[in-house]
């Protein structure tokens, strides 16, 4: 709802004269002064910084083992040899979207970017296979169980001869007058 213009409010006028153009003078150059001396303690200090470069990797699925994951890069090679054969297996360990615990996941790489990463997912894509794009960081995955390292228990020792028990160490048995004492016979 508007209320009516307010009657004391003063009124618009337009001006006889049009406003006179100022034009300003150029600015003069600036010109930079020379660079102070280097700190002594950055003498030393290389001249480059390193930086580090992301590799990129495609995520292929999951599993609840890492022989799951294994089992799961071999049918891919079986039947995407030709988009993912250059490629070196990962495992990345990430939280469930949920929430509740940690998951496996299958990351092949490393790709130089994230074009080339997009490129290989839509061919599996199409391949009605699982795929997204990821960081290439994470731990190699062996291929083969033979490659792991074997998590095994030293054989178990073979016993020689048998044991025998001294007449000293074996239980007295029990005669007739104590069963019948702890049955209540009498």
């Amino acid at each position: 709802m508007m209320a009516p213009p307010d009657p004391a409010a003063a009124k618009l006028t337009v001006p006889e004269q049009p406003p006179e153009i100022i034009t300003a003078a150029p600015v003069p150059e600036v010109v930079a002064a020379a660079p102070a001396a280097p700190e002594p303690a950055l003498l030393n200090a290389p001249s480059e910084i390193a930086v580090q470069r992301t590799e990129f990797g495609v995520d292929l699925g999951g599993a609840n083992s890492i022989e799951g994951l294994r089992g799961l890069w071999r049918a891919l090679l079986k039947s995407n040899a030709a988009a993912i054969a250059s490629l070196r297996p990962i495992i990345v360990v990430k939280e469930r979207s949920n929430g509740l615990g940690m998951q496996l996941r299958l990351v092949a790489g490393p790709l130089s970017d994230a074009a080339a990463a997009a490129k290989i997912c839509a061919a599996l894509i199409e391949s009605e296979r699982s795929c997204e794009t990821s960081v290439f960081d994470g731990q190699r995955l062996a291929t083969k169980s033979e490659d792991a390292i074997p998590l095994t228990r030293p054989p178990p020792r073979k016993r020689v001869g048998t044991k025998r028990v001294s007449s000293e160490m074996q239980p007295a048995k029990p005669t007739g007058s104590t069963v019948s004492s702890l049955f209540g016979a009498r």
